[in-house]
Order: structure tokens, then C-alpha cells, then sequence
């Protein structure tokens, strides 16, 4: 996992026949709660932890809970996750890893953080009837993307992601 939490033993991936299997709950560091470029980092790694969570388990809480209402694009994505577990169909993958640019750590005149990171994606399948139907390939992003994370209340929100101005 990105923020470094061990896998158990018993823990089983997706397969064309099952769902992935005792997958771990992400825990929050300590780290993700600070108003640091580490601790905005850290908050980045359990926001990819949360949402490989979701698409390996159906469960949305976790990414929901750190996720901006704002951000539509998210909500549409957990909602079709909810969709595909409730229908009886799973997904496999899902991972991302999103690192902030080095340097840009500065949040703007209204509090938020405008943060350009580069993103390496691992794909995600979608199973149904044992088959795959849906597959987004992996992916690198690097310079493409920008970040919006609020940090208020002692706690980091995110907001959005979008095409990097250049």
C-alpha cells in the first residue's frame, strides 16, 4: 500500500472467479493530519489506499469520508462502484500512486492547495460473470495534473483533480 501497511498473509486478489479476498483496512498516519508538504503527501497515499480499498471491497465509506461533495466526478466514480458490487459483479486493481511536485507545496489565497503531481496508475478491471467488461489500461501522468486539497479543522479534504496549467 502506499502509505506502507502490510498485506496479511491471507490476503487474495480478485480473480475472474472471486473478489479480492481479507483486504486491508487502510489506517490514517498520524503524518496525513499535519498541514506539511509530508503530511499533504501522506494524506495523498491514504487517499490512493482508500480508493484501492473501495475498488477491491465495494466499500466507499473510507474514500468517501475524505472526499469533497464538490468533487463530481468522484462521487459519480464511488457511486459506480456501489453499483458494481451491489449487482453482484466486483473489480480488480485500481491503484494509484500520486506524488506531489517537489517545491510546490503552497496553498493559494483562499486556503487551498493547487498542487501539480505526477500520477502512475496500475488499470482497473471490471468483473462480471466471470469475465472482464470493462478494463482501463495503467498509465503514467506525469506533469498533466493538478490537485485541490483543503486542510481545515486539523484535516485534509480532497476536492478535485484536474488538467495542469501550464
Amino acid at each position: 500500500m502506499a502509505t506502507g501497511q502490510e498485506f496479511p498473509d491471507n490476503f487474495e486478489p480478485a480473480t475472474l472467479e472471486h473478489p479480492a479476498r481479507n483486504v486491508p483496512k487502510p489506517v490514517m498516519p498520524e503524518e496525513a493530519k499535519q498541514e506539511t508538504e509530508a503530511g499533504a503527501q501522506a494524506f495523498l497515499d491514504y487517499y490512493s489506499d482508500v480508493q484501492w480499498y473501495s475498488f477491491q471491497t465495494g466499500d466507499t465509506s473510507l474514500v468517501r469520508e475524505i472526499t469533497s461533495e464538490s468533487c463530481e466526478k468522484c462521487i459519480t466514480q464511488y457511486d459506480e462502484t456501489d453499483a458494481i458490487y451491489n449487482s453482484g459483479s466486483w473489480a480488480s486493481g485500481g491503484f494509484e500512486k500520486t506524488d506531489i511536485t517537489p517545491e510546490s507545496f503552497a496553498a493559494s489565497a483562499t486556503g487551498i492547495y493547487t498542487l501539480p503531481v505526477n500520477v502512475n496508475t496500475r488499470g482497473v478491471k471490471v468483473i462480471e460473470d466471470n469475465k472482464v467488461t470493462v478494463e482501463q489500461e495503467a498509465a503514467e501522468l506525469p506533469d498533466s495534473l493538478s490537485i485541490n486539497l483543503d486542510y481545515s479543522d486539523g484535516k485534509w479534504v480532497y476536492i478535485t483533480a484536474s488538467p495542469r496549467e501550464t
